[in-house]
């Protein structure tokens, strides 16, 4: 059986601001660094393990993304982080 995970990226500077991102980017912040972490560390205590993974070329989901899994992925413009397994 295939699972599909989806995840949005952590809190990033614009999301403090309370500015519409879109298209822009920006950063992370430490809590959005933290909210990545805490998602790692779930998927670990459940054993979730992936087989593939993908995300767009946006930074704040690539950053997001990287610190949730351990292994390669593909980016694609205009997609959000997706990891199945």
């Amino acid at each position: 059986m295939k699972r599909l995970y989806l995840m949005r990226h952590g809190q990033t500077l614009f999301n403090v601001q309370h500015k519409i991102q879109g298209w822009c980017d920006s950063p992370l912040t430490s809590k959005g660094i933290e909210q990545a972490k805490a998602a790692k560390k779930i998927l670990d205590e459940r054993g979730i393990q992936f087989d593939h993974a993908c995300c767009s070329t946006a930074e704040r989901c690539c950053d997001t993304l990287e610190l949730v899994i351990d292994l390669p992925y593909e980016r694609f413009k205009g997609l959000s982080a997706v990891i199945h397994i």
